[in-house]
């Protein structure tokens, strides 16, 4: 019997333990998506040895076990609940990876589904940093437009309240320092978004950043602002996702600003690479079978579509 619970921020560590050690990249059961996310998904874990599982009881569907070790525990004690309630068992969230070591333990007992929406799109620092290469003069060309509507700045967001747009600064290293601005300035602008898109459908995606706000610091998140002519048109954030990875959660412009998004996806991506200096990749996450968002992602051309399955039970 599995000892199920409601995720809590005193969570993080163990599970974050867990994510590192899988060694799979994958954003999608990240402590800080987990938990942001928790009021829509309703996601319950528990913690088999070495393994962290998750369950989404109301759509009858787990989680690949994250962690190391020998999994067999694990898919053995999901097994007996899904047959326990007259179910199939039915896991997400599998990469190449996990399906290699999977493959040989049950690969008779399941039929492996292609999830295409839910691959990750992922990054070299190198290539967001930097958008060199003829396959990127197109975003170089963006960020171009941007510099010609006006003057411009990108923003730290710290929680503590400033007060203030450009009177303080902060020291990343010798080399980069960054001006401050505040969490409630975020916001405002992140709400603003929201008000004008007026978008019932994003409502659960307004909820999960309203938590990603209320434990800033304590999910460890960075964002940035991207001001032009003294005011905000851009806002983005994300958490370190392991030891070298970096997890964008959300990127929001508003609309008709040329360049805006280019110009704070650039911008932020060369802020933590300051900050973070051994990370290589940036998971920028999925595209949700989104038309314009999957044209987005590809139009970087990602060094790795990290690929997610389903394994179904037979």
């Amino acid at each position: 019997m599995i000892d199920w619970k409601e995720i809590e921020l005193s969570d993080k560590p163990q599970i974050e333990s867990k994510i590192c050690a899988s060694g799979c990249h994958g954003a999608d059961y990240s402590f800080a998506n987990l938990y942001i996310w928790r009021k829509a998904y309703v996601p319950l874990i528990a913690f088999c040895g070495s393994r962290l599982l998750v369950g989404m009881p109301q759509w009858d569907v787990y989680a690949y076990p994250k962690g190391d070790g020998d999994v067999t525990e694990s898919i053995e004690l999901l097994l007996e609940e899904a047959h326990s309630k007259g179910n199939k068992l039915r896991l997400r969230g599998l990469t190449e990876k996990t399906i290699n070591e999977f493959i040989p333990l049950y690969g008779d007992r399941f039929e492996i589904i292609e999830d295409r929406d839910n691959a990750d799109y992922i990054y070299s620092v190198d290539k967001l940093t930097g958008l060199a290469g003829r396959h990127l003069s197109s975003k170089r060309n963006h960020i171009k437009h941007f510099e010609k509507n006006g003057s411009w700045e990108f923003h730290r967001i710290t929680a503590t309240e400033c007060g203030c747009v450009t009177s303080c600064t902060e020291k990343i290293d010798d080399d980069h320092e960054y001006i401050l601005s505040s969490l409630t300035e975020a916001k405002a602008f992140v709400d603003e978004f929201y008000r004008e898109k007026n978008d019932p459908e994003l409502a659960a995606e307004a909820t999960a950043i309203d938590e990603m706000f209320s434990h800033y610091d304590e999910l460890g998140f960075i964002g940035g602002l991207l001001y032009q002519n003294g005011s905000p048109v851009a806002f983005t954030a994300g958490t370190r996702l392991d030891d070298i990875v970096f997890d964008t959660h959300f990127e929001k412009a508003l609309p008709g600003v040329e360049g805006a998004y280019t110009m704070v996806n650039r911008e932020f991506a060369r802020m933590i690479a300051a900050e973070i200096p051994d990370l290589q990749y940036f998971n920028r996450e999925e595209d949700m079978g989104i038309e314009g968002l999957r044209r987005a992602k590809e139009s970087y051309h990602p060094d790795v579509l990290l690929m997610k399955y389903f394994a179904i039970e037979k």
